[in-house]
């Protein structure tokens, strides 16, 4: 079917380059070495992109924008489908590659980074082909039509998915694509873009510029032949991709960061409940940007919510990521697992108790990267744990007299990604939501990866825009209004 397995072994072990241009590979640049986190080894270098190297992939884009941006939205959907059929049957290279890059379990990245990517594949090419391209307001003929060249500039966390809801997106739309991916997990990148190659994208729409955000990143955002960026990071990253941005005027989707609420309400059953709120705040060893990292239980239950917690921690396995057996892996770099230890030493400074856990740097192997779960109670809302997003495996429990205080303590945060509600009944919890000050509320467990095409985005410091579905090809295009 395809060569994917010609460009290396599953780890994507060797060098990267700083670009894949159209049909060529460009290996200038300082060398930046890429650590798998599990074995403390270099598994290969990817090279940094300068300004003239991203000013020769903005070239390509441009140049191949008008011959892509007129093709029917079928087409751009054929191409899109033959990309998850392609990925479904190379998944397997992709997901090992993700694991040895950042240290997430097999399982979990087979789920995330193979299948959910081919899904939102599938499901934004059926958007494409129902999308309003084309309607009459008034007696004008209203056009949705290609917004331009889109720079992408992806996280390391959740690497293959977030490629996938941006470009895809774009591609549908018309656009054509620079990806700038964490310098962290180059060699996914490079697989995927291969995949939408060989299913007939022009190899001029999606080129591909490694290297750090200060240099690439910034030099990408602000070029003026760039019209849209896309970027997933920190909120300090997005500010800055948005300054850089607005010289041209290019317009930005930024989804930032996260320090999402698990409210349960007292109704709800516990037993089943506390289980799945660790896993969902524990997810990726708690490196997702909606983890529920703030638990907003009962306080007329915490008894019994604290036994559970710790009963639940107990059942987590940690080890090398490859194993069946693993369900968290290390975080995904030895800088990254400090920094977070830094955080767990101020929350216990701050007079957090510890409900469960122990928060310590777990000796595994030759990883200097894992760090045990820990979960906080008994801190002030102004607590840096309460506050801020770790980016770990750091829980903070919020108890709540009633549910109007649950829904408070649930909207006092500078962030409004993501949120989930638990009640035994639906209506109520759905009601709830509604109050909740986020861009996204799941009840009872329903997960983002279930529904490819309900929109994903933040408000407050979490960012503005929406990713997936038709909510995100829209965000890649312009509107023409013709009067006659």
């Amino acid at each position: 079917m395809s060569t994917i397995g010609e460009l290396g072994t599953p780890a994507g072990v060797g060098a990267g380059p700083a670009a894949l241009i159209e049909d060529r590979v460009i290996a200038d640049g300082a060398p930046i070495p890429v650590i798998n986190p599990f074995t403390d080894r270099e598994i290969g270098t990817t090279h940094e992109a300068g300004t003239a190297i991203v000013d020769e992939a903005v070239a390509a884009a441009v140049a191949a924008l008008p011959s892509w941006s007129r093709t029917s939205a079928a087409h751009r959907a054929t191409v899109l489908r033959a990309t998850a059929d392609l990925i479904d049957h190379h998944g397997h290279r992709i997901a090992a590659t993700v694991t040895s890059e950042m240290g997430m379990p097999t399982a979990l990245s087979t789920a995330s980074q193979q299948v959910l990517p081919a899904s939102v594949l599938r499901a934004t090419a059926d958007a494409a082909e129902r999308f309003p391209w084309e309607q009459t307001v008034d007696g004008a003929i209203v056009r949705r039509v290609a917004g331009g060249v889109v720079a992408a500039i992806t996280p390391w966390n959740m690497p293959v998915h977030q490629i996938i809801a941006k470009v895809a997106a774009a591609f549908a739309a018309g656009c054509t694509v620079v990806l700038k991916p964490s310098e962290a997990t180059p060699f996914d990148a490079a697989l995927v873009r291969r995949c939408f190659l060989e299913a007939g994208l022009p190899a001029g729409a999606f080129a591909i510029v490694n290297g750090t955000g200060p240099e690439t990143g910034q030099a990408l955002s602000s070029h003026p032949d760039i019209t849209h960026v896309s970027f997933t990071g920190s909120v300090r990253g997005g500010k800055a991709v948005a300054a850089a941005a607005a010289e041209s005027l290019a317009r930005t989707t930024l989804e930032l960061g996260g320090k999402s609420p698990a409210v349960v309400l007292p109704d709800a059953d516990l037993d089943a409940v506390v289980p799945r709120i660790l896993a969902s705040g524990l997810v990726n060893s708690g490196q997702a940007c909606n983890a529920t990292t703030r638990l907003v239980l009962p306080a007329a239950h915490a008894d019994r919510i604290e036994q559970l917690i710790g009963d639940a921690l107990a059942e987590l396995v940690f080890g090398d990521p490859t194993a069946p057996e693993t369900t968290h892996g290390p975080l995904a770099s030895a800088a990254h697992a400090r920094r977070v230890l830094d955080h767990i030493d101020l929350a216990r400074h701050n007079g957090g108790r510890v409900i469960a856990g122990t928060g310590e740097q777990l000796g595994i192997g030759n990883s200097r990267c894992f760090v045990a779960p820990i979960v906080f109670g008994d801190l002030d809302r102004s607590a840096s744990a309460v506050r801020e997003e770790i980016f770990g495996p750091v829980l903070v429990v919020q108890y709540y007299r009633d549910v109007a205080e649950a829904i408070e303590v649930a909207n006092d945060s500078q962030y409004g990604l993501s949120a989930e509600v638990w009640s035994a009944d639906r209506d109520h919890a759905v009601e709830v939501a509604t109050h909740l000050e986020v861009g996204q509320v799941k009840i009872n467990g329903v997960r983002t990866r279930e529904r490819p095409t309900v929109p994903f985005g933040g408000v407050k410091n979490s960012g503005y825009g929406r990713e997936l579905g038709s909510v995100g090809i829209a965000e890649f295009t312009e509107v023409s209004a013709v009067m006659a």
